[in-house]
């Protein structure tokens, strides 16, 4: 979660958080953690489409490149680590998105004509 010391996002932030999102697996990861706030690992893998079933390993590694783009938390207990959606941080995503979606064609930068 983003706190008061964090310097604010940049863009390098949503450029690695649209990479994290850039995954059928992690984009499977995230619904099923926004569904199921608290869970752990072992529900997420048993609980993956069958195209996006992968080894314990490979989900792992999935749910680290989320928590390093501040999309998931992470929090320990014990012998297991539960996941939940950074909330602040999926807003943040959002309001970046639909900064691009609103945003004039002229201050984007599009030609004339193209899209």
């Amino acid at each position: 979660m983003m706190t008061a010391e964090q310097p604010p996002p940049s863009d390098s932030d949503l450029w690695r958080a649209l990479k994290a999102l850039g995954s059928p697996v992690r984009l499977e990861v995230i619904r099923f953690i926004q569904a199921h706030p608290h869970c752990i690992s072992n529900q997420i893998q048993l609980h993956l489409p069958p195209g996006c079933a992968c080894a314990q390993s490979t989900l792992s590694q999935h749910l680290k490149i989320l928590r390093d783009a501040q999309l998931v938390v992470a929090e320990s207990d014990g012998a297991a680590t539960s996941y939940t959606l950074n909330a602040e941080r999926m807003a943040w995503l959002s309001e970046q998105l639909r900064g691009y979606a609103l945003c004039p064609a002229n201050a984007a930068g599009v030609r004339a004509g193209r899209p």
